[in-house]
């Protein structure tokens, strides 16, 4: 990943190329963040301890995300159920990141158009009353912004968590 970092440098790509670019939309207790630059793109979903589903030990979250595939505009929507981990400064819980190809089979070039979530503790679930708390792509671009001043790799950068930490506190 280094290589393909100082490969972007050195072949006329702006100097901005690697920094990473979050945007973050915040649905009740929902959190959904892009955060991508031009060598990634992933996202992130969190939940806020004021929810009700706040003062759980553990919860987890079922993830739908309708993909579209950048040449032939067929859609894909898939779901899967991830573990979600307390924020350390006790913010909420945060899913580990996630990208397109988490669940949709690498291949063709693909976007994220929806991302939808849902989440449960044992038999308490919070799902925005059986809708799913949801985010377009466009409502994503509008977030609340922050780009990383420095280079970074194929991973949400410290910075880039932390700006969505910040934004779970609100």
């Amino acid at each position: 990943m280094l290589f393909a970092a100082g490969a972007a440098k050195a072949s006329n790509y702006p100097s901005d190329y690697t920094y990473q670019k979050a945007r973050v939309v915040s649905k009740g207790p929902a959190v959904i963040a892009s955060v991508s630059s031009g060598i990634m793109d992933k996202f992130a979903v969190a939940y806020k301890s004021s929810g009700i589903l706040g003062g759980s030990g553990s919860i987890q979250a079922v993830v739908r995300v309708t993909g579209v595939n950048r040449y032939s505009g067929y859609s894909q929507t898939v779901e899967r159920v991830v573990n979600m981990a307390k924020e350390r400064n006790g913010a909420g819980f945060m899913a580990a990141e996630m990208g397109i190809y988490d669940f949709i089979p690498q291949g063709f070039p693909w976007y994220v158009k929806k991302i939808e979530v849902a989440f449960f503790s044992g038999q308490q679930w919070d799902s925005d009353y059986g809708a799913n708390y949801a985010v377009e792509k466009g409502e994503l671009e509008a977030g609340a912004a922050f780009k990383s001043e420095h280079s970074g790799g194929p991973n949400i950068e410290g910075d880039c968590w932390n700006f969505i930490v910040g934004e779970m506190r609100k």
